[in-house]
């Protein structure tokens, strides 16, 4: 028979040999002793569509604009790289804030995966309504948003460790708008791009939402075998 004091060194010398197992420590006790990969992000890729407000009310100053080439097709494309910056400010910064919390480093070198982000999306105007009140003709509508959101994690090497698309019609980002245009040539109150503003805050929070499983730091040492 064993004595007591035999057992008691026996599993003690059981218990030493099992922490001394990597694996086996890892799995009692949760979480890992390896780092996390750095990650680098690449420029994010980004193509919108998006409408834009038509300022005053008078039909020939309106197709003046159309036709300059300086005027509404101008505004519109400073809107569509205006909306296009902060989207893609926005998406590094909470995409940033991610890797912060998982404490995986964002470092730039030779060992780093990088993470290649892309969107492509186009939010349209539906008119709902429009009507005469007072001295003002007042449009409603609702705003939509279509298109797709990409994602590609490469191994230093450029292999291709993990990749994933979304449908942005999926994540449902609804906006109301309304113009109040005065019956004359005054300019129009328009609330489109605080509509867009809040879309854009959305879609950026709903993006993160679906993808942070994938690029947790458990996640990442599994497709990197660490």
């Amino acid at each position: 028979m064993i004595s007591l004091n035999t057992f008691l060194k026996r599993s003690a010398a059981l218990v030493a040999l099992l922490l001394a197992t990597p694996g086996w420590a890892q799995g009692l006790f949760g979480g890992s002793d390896t780092p996390p990969p750095n990650i680098k992000l690449a420029y994010t890729e980004v193509a919108a569509e998006i409408p834009t407000p038509l300022q005053g009310n008078d039909f020939d100053a309106l197709l003046a604009q159309a036709t300059s080439g300086k005027g509404l097709s101008a505004t519109r494309n400073k809107a569509i790289e205006a909306f296009s910056e902060q989207l893609r400010s926005k998406l590094d910064a909470a995409l940033k804030a991610f890797f912060a919390d998982e404490e995986i480093p964002l470092i730039s070198d030779s060992r780093a995966l990088t993470l290649h982000n892309s969107i492509d999306i186009s939010i349209a105007k539906q008119l709902s309504g429009l009507k005469n009140s007072g001295n003002y003709e007042v449009e409603r509508g609702n705003l939509s948003a279509t298109g797709d959101y990409h994602f590609r994690l490469d191994a230093p090497n450029g292999e291709v460790l993990k990749e994933k698309r979304l449908d942005i019609a999926d994540l449902r980002l609804k906006g109301k708008y309304q113009i109040k245009t005065p019956l004359g040539s005054e300019a129009a109150e328009d609330n489109t791009d605080e509509q867009l503003q809040k879309m854009l805050d959305t879609l950026v929070e709903r993006i993160v939402d679906r993808i942070e499983d994938d690029l947790e730091a458990d996640s990442l040492r599994e497709l990197t075998g660490g």
